[in-house]
């Protein structure tokens, strides 16, 4: 039987076809089987939130320490929990892939209860993660790795803290020196258990002592007094003195925060004096609504005015929000030995607010008005650093959580800087979809005439064009 030309056209076609799809489908086993061995991933993000930043593939390739990551629940349940949890897993994996020592597993915990009982006191759940390195263990949560905001109708994640969060947890097991952070207490201070957390996810170790009956410990590179409502002793400032006048290889650093809750604390107060630095009566207010994080002038941003706090600093472009802050005085420039700044202030727009002001209008613009301030002490081979803080709502967890604000990035990098650390991973968060952002009341007004009322009319103005050409027309 002879073929005719169209017959052999369509044989070929078909042959071809044939040909094609064996190839595609002999591909797709090919692929499938080297994927599953060599796992392969395109980051198409532009923040890659799903990779290892360079920093972190530099510490982590280098160590020598067995670490041990265990997820407290099943891969495919984990990153089930929405597109936030699949960027932590993915960002959790990589670990072991830029090191040896390093190991992952996972451990379901509603199959295998019993399973957080070798963890002691840490208290482990579902979705947790562990870390450890020999006798060193750390917990880290959800709202460790994610950054999770408030509101009314619950809680949601704003971004991922996943890289940050693990990189520090594998350097606090691998590291055995640790800067002490020492917090005084007996004055009635403000205790924010949140605060001390977070430093201790960051390579700090904390402690808390009572003044009037303990030596403040030998240790000690910071000490941290946060808004004392009891005056301090006579023998109280003998012990800070001491700690301040120490003759070693770091720089003695006390850190106080005040508040608008106090009342006078004249002991105190006298020896803050000798330093060069007083904190003022009444409350800082910002009259400027692009310098206000919400429509209230004690919610002020403070402009940074000592940049050798912000080295650490992954980001420096989000607001430090700086609330009812005291102002904060330099009571001279340098003397015996006293070297004074400027650290946070408010804007030129900012005045005091005292029992003489009944309104915002009443303000008299005064700034810019200093609401953070330092001096050192310098004398033979001696140094010490003393920080006067304004506010101590800075340190407040609603401020220090915030994905929108600076205040988590700025305190860590005050610390951070003032241990002296070197190796200090900040790594800004990662926002997957659009992300948030911070609006201003000058900016809130700006977009609500845009699209309230400039669209709208632009649109109407070429809908009637249009209806009336067309009307002409006919």
């Amino acid at each position: 039987m002879k073929l005719t030309a169209q017959k052999k056209t369509g044989l070929v076609s078909t042959a071809i076809t044939i040909v094609v799809i064996l190839c595609l489908v002999v591909t797709n086993i090919v692929a499938y089987v080297l994927t599953e061995k060599y796992p392969i991933t395109i980051d198409l993000t532009s923040n890659k939130a799903f990779k290892l930043s360079q920093e972190s593939i530099d510490y982590i390739s280098k160590l020598e320490n067995e670490i041990e990551i265990t997820v407290m629940n099943s891969r495919n349940s984990f990153a089930s929990g929405g597109e936030y949890f699949e960027q932590a897993m993915s960002v959790i994996e990589q670990y072991e892939k830029y090191n040896s020592n390093i190991t992952l597993k996972f451990v379901d915990l509603v199959t295998n209860p019993t399973w957080a009982s070798q963890y002691g006191n840490l208290d482990v759940d579902v979705n947790d993660i562990v870390v450890s390195s020999g006798e060193n263990t750390e917990k880290l949560t959800v709202y460790d790795i994610f950054n999770v905001q408030q509101s009314w109708y619950g809680a949601s994640i704003t971004s991922s803290n996943a890289e940050n969060a693990m990189t520090g947890a594998i350097m606090n097991v691998v590291t055995e020196d640790k800067p002490v952070v020492t917090f005084l207490t007996g004055h009635e201070e403000s205790e924010d258990s949140n605060f001390e957390s977070i430093l201790e996810k960051n390579g700090f170790e904390v402690k808390q002592i009572m003044l009037q009956t303990e030596d403040v410990p030998e240790d000690t590179d910071i000490i941290v007094s946060v808004a004392p409502l009891r005056d301090y002793t006579e023998e109280d400032i003998v012990k800070l003195n001491q700690f301040m006048r120490q003759d070693t290889e770091s720089t003695p650093v006390i850190m106080y925060f005040a508040s608008s809750e106090q009342s006078d604390l004249p002991v105190l107060e006298e020896w803050l004096a000798t330093w060069g630095i007083g904190v003022g009566n009444g409350l800082v207010a910002e009259t400027n609504s692009n310098k206000l994080i919400s429509n209230n002038a004690f919610y002020g941003v403070a402009d940074i005015k000592d940049l050798s706090y912000t080295e650490h600093m992954a980001r420096t472009d989000l607001p430090i929000a700086f609330p009812f802050s005291r102002p904060v005085e330099l009571l001279f420039s340098t003397n015996m030995g006293y070297t004074t700044s400027e650290v946070l202030s408010y804007s030129e727009t900012s005045g005091l607010v005292d029992e003489k002001v009944q309104k915002i209008e009443d303000i008299v613009l005064s700034g810019p008005i200093t609401v953070a301030a330092q001096s050192v002490y310098t004398k033979d081979d001696i140094q010490a650093k003393l920080i006067v803080f304004g506010s101590d709502m800075l340190t407040y967890a609603d401020f220090l959580n915030s994905s929108s604000l600076m205040n988590m990035e700025y305190m860590l990098s005050c610390f951070n800087t003032l241990a002296q650390r070197e190796n200090v991973f900040n790594i800004a968060p990662k926002v997957l979809g659009g992300g948030s952002f911070t609006l201003n009341q000058g900016s809130l007004l700006m977009y609500t005439v845009l699209l309230v009322i400039v669209i709208p009319v632009v649109v109407l103005a070429v809908g009637l064009t249009v209806w009336v050409r067309r009307k002409r027309r006919q």
